[in-house]
């Protein structure tokens, strides 16, 4: 199962697809990796040129265990104005900020490449293709939603 998460805007937003698990490592186990969430985060293209595309620049897995994945879900239903929560690590990341007044931005980081890499950086802007705090509640459940799923499958 895999579940694709926007933050905020559908076009321009920052998504973060999660994943129970697949591949080869874990063909013995059908319900997926019991420790990690398999996550990935996809950018929008430059909006300012034209792309006759539905490819969007994306990360490689980020593997997350399942708890960090629950704490961010809390992090977000929990986000007052000033806080910020986070998910990944040093080459990959998801942040979401609430600015004073309530808007929210999301932000990306990961690298690209093997032999030389590229840092891409991307978020939404404050008051364009921003979220507001009622976005929060469903947001959380969605992220809850992947590991109730993946529970209920062992």
């Amino acid at each position: 199962m895999t579940t694709r998460v926007v933050f905020f805007d559908p076009e321009h937003g920052i998504g973060l697809r999660i994943a129970a698990g697949s591949g080869r490592s874990w063909q013995d186990q059908p319900d997926g990796d019991p420790r990690h969430a398999h996550c990935s985060l996809d950018i929008p293209r430059d909006t300012l040129l034209p792309y006759m595309g539905e490819d969007r620049p994306c990360s490689d897995t980020l593997f997350v265990p399942w708890s960090d994945l629950a704490a961010f879900a809390d992090d977000l239903a929990a986000l007052r104005p000033g806080g910020t929560a986070r998910l990944g690590d040093a080459g990959t990341a998801l942040t979401i900020r609430m600015r004073r007044d309530g808007h929210l931005r999301a932000e990306a980081v990961f690298s690209v490449g093997h032999h030389v890499a590229t840092t891409v950086r991307c978020r939404t802007l404050w008051d364009w293709h921003h979220g507001t705090p009622g976005d929060l509640p469903a947001l959380a459940d969605r992220i809850r939603a992947v590991d109730r799923v993946r529970a209920a499958g062992r």
